[in-house]
């Protein structure tokens, strides 16, 4: 339908659950660790370079040890979980989409501890019922990679978030990989995407913004340690969005 610029409108979560079903069949099919927003793209080398940058670039800054307890909003199918329940203590990854949790359920490359758990729900179920998790010590590791708060109205955002914060040990780190909008915050809702062949909605908010959103951690005494462009090379090349990331400690 539209692209929306600066106005904070609310994104059709229907027409994105459905979109994201399709997705689950087209990964699969392509390449079960694509990120979604590659799964439509006609070179396939990018999908391996995506996770490889990722892995020896952005995920050493998690310090994923034995003590690590870890909280992964948006799992998919299981593309950073892959490399992070052998080391950790305990893991838990989230996501909204059955077929994407009914697919990583049934993935053997993926070491799966007793302590390692996927759960169906969306992190605004969780935000409202902390008795989904299957556990009720803290974590000290929130991950969200690749997009998630894209996904999500403002207000959701920020009622995830004030909860998220609360589910977060002492001394924790915070991992967010987000497309953000370079100049203005977009709007997509119901928006064809050549790409993606179908229709797409989501929500680039710029970086100030998300600092902004990003005050309920600041005020509980975590500080920015990280925010800059995802990838030395942008694997996508936007004009107006980029990948992100940003990375939140408290010690």
């Amino acid at each position: 339908m539209a692209r929306i610029y600066n106005e904070n409108i609310k994104i059709d979560y229907q027409s994105l659950h459905e979109f994201y079903q399709s997705r689950a069949i087209n990964k699969v099919s392509v390449n079960v660790d694509a990120p979604v927003v590659l799964v439509g793209d006609r070179d396939k080398t990018k999908i391996e370079e995506w996770t490889n940058f990722e892995i020896e670039h952005r995920l050493p800054l998690l310090e994923i040890d034995g003590n690590s307890v870890v909280l992964e909003a948006g799992c998919g199918t299981g593309r950073i979980a892959k490399y992070i329940t052998p080391y950790a203590k305990a893991y838990v990854g989230v996501d909204y989409v059955k077929e994407l949790i009914d697919i990583v359920q049934q993935r053997d490359d993926i070491e799966k501890k007793d302590s390692t758990f996927f759960i169906h729900s969306s992190m605004q179920e969780i935000a409202g019922n902390k008795d989904i998790l299957p556990f009720s010590h803290k974590f000290n590791r929130l991950v969200i990679s690749g997009g998630v708060m894209m996904y999500m109205n403002d207000d959701d955002v920020k009622f995830v978030l004030s909860s998220l914060s609360k589910l977060l040990d002492e001394k924790s780190i915070i991992y967010f990989s987000e497309p953000i909008a370079i100049i203005e915050r977009l709007t997509l809702n119901k928006f064809y995407s050549e790409s993606l062949k179908s229709d797409y909605s989501a929500i680039y908010r710029t970086e100030k913004e998300y600092f902004e959103l990003f005050d309920v951690f600041l005020n509980d005494g975590f500080k920015m340690e990280l925010s800059e462009e995802f990838f030395h090379k942008d694997l996508k090349a936007q004009k107006e969005t980029k990948q992100w990331m940003f990375v939140l400690r408290r010690s």
